[in-house]
């Protein structure tokens, strides 16, 4: 079995860098764990973790998984915030991502959105913190 992570989160991340915008701001999108110090807009998009299972023959290993992809919106002082920004993210990115991708070194047989569930919100003296998660499910077949 070969790992087809690095491709897979490499074609969500050019799907959605850039293609994704609020208030004709493109929302930052990273691959990476995000210090909030390192935040330069408080709306943001973070592609986290893959999970998988192998499905298959071994001549045709299929792998089988989800991928997380986060959305977070930020709002500064008291009795601040709406939801009505990550949902707008949330459909822009449902969009992009809806499909199977070209991988370089694997087939891609499908790829979809399984899951949207809004997190709980966070509050922190500064304001307060919505969020949502993109359940992407994918079956992946080695070339």
């Amino acid at each position: 079995m070969k790992d087809p992570t690095s491709e897979l989160i490499q074609e969500v991340y050019d799907a959605l860098s850039g293609n994704v915008t609020y208030g004709g701001n493109a929302v930052a999108v990273y691959d990476r764990v995000v210090e909030y110090e390192d935040l330069s807009y408080p709306h943001f998009i973070r592609i986290g973790e893959a999970s998988m299972v192998e499905d298959g023959s071994k001549d045709k290993t299929i792998t089988k998984g989800t991928l997380e992809i986060f959305i977070y919106t930020f709002f500064t002082g008291k009795n601040e915030g709406t939801k009505d920004i990550k949902n707008s993210l949330s459909n822009q990115v449902c969009q992009l991502v809806d499909q199977a991708f070209s991988l370089t070194n694997f087939t891609q047989i499908l790829g979809r959105i399984a899951e949207i569930i809004d997190t709980d919100y966070e509050l922190d003296p500064q304001g307060v913190m919505f969020g949502k998660l993109i359940m992407y499910e994918y079956n992946i077949q080695e070339i």
